[in-house]
């Protein structure tokens, strides 16, 4: 279940986030709760106890600031979703330190409702990728992050799951048809027979050598023609999918 908080010191305000949160997540997912706020220090408190997975935070609020429960987000390690939501354009910049995933503006002339359901449609992308599995080659039995899977290489009748600092992949007794179809809504694309990537890690592409280089573990893969197109048609997609 994906936990939410929505947290402004106005009840008015509050409310009216808390249902247009809920709807703009209702349109890809009934797994889901949303919690309410009117404080900073609540919402850690109750954090602290059982995390929150995304956080609606207004900037504006006394005692606890929404930088400050941020902050204090942070510094604990906590790696929730934040969404700033705030009045004060000129704070945008300033809050970069904590990270935030996106903005909501209040008195803004683009409805809140519309900021909010395109905030979500790609937060959902992301939440996807922080899901996990369980990989298992007979000797090492391991909770994997989607997001650190760099890449796939069938192996006959296995696949070698190349995880991020990961000293050596994860063998198991799967196809590449079947990985393609299983991780297909998760930005993997296929980009050989031998190959299935995530395309988190994808850094660009040599077109002269068809090669594609893979970012954070600095390896190249070769890219057969015959999947070139959809492999740069579902990159575009994806990079689209995070401005």
């Amino acid at each position: 279940m994906i936990r939410i908080a929505v947290c402004d010191d106005n009840e008015i305000m509050l409310e009216n986030l808390k249902r247009i949160i809920s709807d703009a997540f209702s349109e890809h997912t009934t797994d889901f709760e949303v919690s309410e706020y009117l404080g900073g220090l609540l919402l850690l408190n109750e954090h602290k106890l059982t995390p929150f997975d995304v956080i609606f935070l207004d900037i504006d609020m006394p005692k606890v600031s929404g930088f400050d429960a941020a902050k204090q987000l942070r510094d604990e390690f906590s790696n929730c979703f934040i969404i700033f939501v705030t009045s004060h354009s000129e704070l945008v910049y300033e809050s970069m330190d904590f990270q935030p995933f996106h903005f909501i503006r209040k008195n803004c002339s683009v409805p809140i409702e519309e900021s909010a359901a395109l905030i979500v449609k790609k937060l959902m992308k992301h939440i996807k990728q922080n899901e996990k599995i369980i990989l298992d080659d007979g000797s090492r039995r391991m909770a994997v992050y989607i997001r650190d899977i760099v890449y796939l290489e069938s192996d006959k009748h296995y696949i070698n799951y190349f995880i991020k600092n990961a000293d050596k992949p994860i063998k198991m007794r799967e196809s590449i048809t079947e990985c393609e179809e299983k991780y297909k809504d998760y930005d993997f694309v296929r980009i050989h027979k031998r190959y299935l990537i995530n395309l988190k890690y994808l850094s660009h592409f040599d077109n002269g050598n068809n090669e594609i280089f893979l970012g954070d573990i600095n390896c190249k893969l070769p890219m057969s023609r015959n999947y070139k197109k959809n492999v740069d048609e579902q990159y575009t997609l994806y990079l689209r999918s995070k401005v």
